[in-house]
């Protein structure tokens, strides 16, 4: 018999609602229990150091959730209070939001004008160590309370970075955090901007008045910077993006085993504007959810690098406790019902330096904002061999597929041949040239890169040869016609001027 039934009557309820899904009755007679509870008492009975049940119970939780998978966490009333005081923007600390990925605390994205980012800390940097304390296995609640801090005083972070053979050392000094949400600006050439930093509870309300006040200044266009932002709440995603979709259309798809699926939709008019999205591998989750929208329909060019790849939604329970229960209990797919989780998405325009990210959307904004009705069409369908040019049917020797890594493949001489675009293929070198006047890009079968007019721009998928027929990813051939891809209704288009 346990000496305090009380507290082992709490463990016992929370292991039957998550192990289980049967009654609790059938739940409280299965072995898995009755080997818990011996583990448990054992424990309790014969560790080298005296461990009360609370305690024990909160390790047992919280190891739970932990091999659950990255995103789902146990919080005690003080971690709770913690979290809360997070989402509502104002802590302190160094700005990095943070995600236990396998063993590893990994940086998910640095928070714009905090401590973190001056320091150069990036996206998908491991913290390895906080002073001299090593973060390998360590629960992330615990990393957050050692990097968490009294403004002023230094931190020393160990970071571990893909490409670099040693690690990178960075003493920084906290300071109080308080999260800029929405920031805007108008930019020469009438272009609206809006940084948006997180997806909290205040971003639909800011980021309206943002979007509102820059329209009366006379706003053509608007870039909104997704770069670095972590993601948040759900429903700030869909109040961020629902302004540039037309009422009705879908903006993600939502599948869960408890649930049900479930799919949210624009319930405004779109205001119609040129939109161009910056993205990098700090934008996360709601970020995705606002990306994946705009490039699925077609209303607007992602820019930037691959985004991060997290398209699961975590559901904030509250316990008796006073703490709570951050579960995943879904996932998200795109209006194509893409799945983007540990993939991320592809930008239509993919640029690494974020200086040029910016430039680049201006030039977009400033050549393309309104395009000409002479424009060429070209449309198709995955899986089908053939393709629609200018209101005329051409078959495809290959029909477009998705791969793996949900990037969109397309047979590219038949297509260049339409635009009179002129391929070569170097079979020594493995290399394929697609040339029209003074334009060139150069592309290589299994190498995931391309040099287009000699600026080298990176892949998601490399090219292939299927059946005799190059295939190339459709971002690719966009960024060098200097076009926007739309899919609607599972048809997928590319207009050229």
């Amino acid at each position: 018999m346990f000496r305090r039934k009380r507290s082992f009557l709490i463990v016992l309820v929370l292991i039957a609602v998550f192990l289980f899904s049967g009654p609790l009755q059938a739940a409280e007679n299965d072995h898995s229990l009755d080997l818990f509870k011996e583990v448990f008492q054992y424990t309790l009975d014969q560790y080298v150091d005296e461990l009360d049940e609370k305690t024990l119970e909160e390790m047992a939780i919280k190891g739970m959730m932990q091999q659950l998978d990255p995103y789902s966490q146990y919080f005690d009333e003080e971690d709770y209070n913690d979290f809360q005081t997070e989402m509502d923007g104002y802590f302190g600390g160094v700005g990095l939001q943070i995600e236990q990925i396998e063993d590893y605390i990994t940086v998910v994205a640095p928070l714009s004008g905090t401590p973190g980012e001056a320091a150069g800390i990036i996206a998908g940097d491991i913290i390895s160590k906080v002073d001299d304390t090593d973060l390998t296995g360590m629960t992330l609640q615990r990393a957050v309370d050692l990097i968490r801090g009294e403004s002023g005083t230094q931190v020393r972070l160990t970071v571990i970075r893909e490409g670099t053979t040693e690690p990178l050392v960075f003493n920084i000094t906290r300071d109080i955090i308080e999260i800029k949400v929405v920031e805007s600006e108008m930019l020469e050439g009438q272009i609206g901007y809006i940084k948006l930093s997180s997806f909290t509870s205040s971003s639909p309300v800011l980021y309206s008045h943002a979007l509102n006040n820059l329209r009366s200044q006379g706003a053509t266009s608007i870039i909104l910077d997704l770069r670095n932002n972590p993601g948040g709440l759900l429903g700030a995603a869909i109040s961020v993006a629902n302004p540039f979709l037309e009422d009705g259309l879908d903006i993600l798809h939502i599948e869960s085993r408890v649930d049900g699926d479930n799919t949210y939709y624009s319930t405004s008019e779109s205001i119609e504007l040129p939109l161009v999205v910056l993205v990098n591998k700090g934008s996360a989750s709601a970020s995705e959810i606002v990306a994946g929208a705009v490039q699925d329909h077609g209303v607007g060019t992602l820019v930037g690098t691959t985004t991060f790849g997290k398209a699961t939604v975590q559901h904030l329970h509250e316990i008796s406790s006073g703490g709570a229960l951050k579960m995943t209990t879904a996932k998200y797919l795109t209006p194509n019902k893409r799945a983007i989780n540990g993939v991320g998405i592809e930008p239509d325009v993919i640029v690494e330096d974020p200086e040029e990210q910016m430039k680049r959307a201006i030039e977009i904004l400033k050549g393309n904002a309104v395009l000409p009705s002479s424009s060429q069409a070209i449309t198709f369908k995955i899986g089908e061999k053939k393709m629609w040019f200018d209101g005329k049917t051409v078959s495809l020797s290959e029909a477009p597929y998705l791969a793996k890594s949900s990037v969109t493949m397309i047979p590219l001489k038949q297509i260049a041949e339409q635009l009179d675009f002129r391929v070569d293929f170097n079979l020594q070198e493995q290399k394929i040239t697609l040339t029209k006047q003074e334009s060139v890009m150069e592309m290589w079968l299994g190498k995931k890169e391309a040099l287009i007019n000699g600026q080298a721009t990176t892949l998601q998928s490399n090219p292939v040869i299927k059946n005799g027929t190059t295939l190339v990813p459709i971002r690719l051939l966009a960024e060098f016609l200097g076009t926007q891809v739309s899919w609607i209704d599972g048809e997928i288009t590319f207009r050229i001027r």
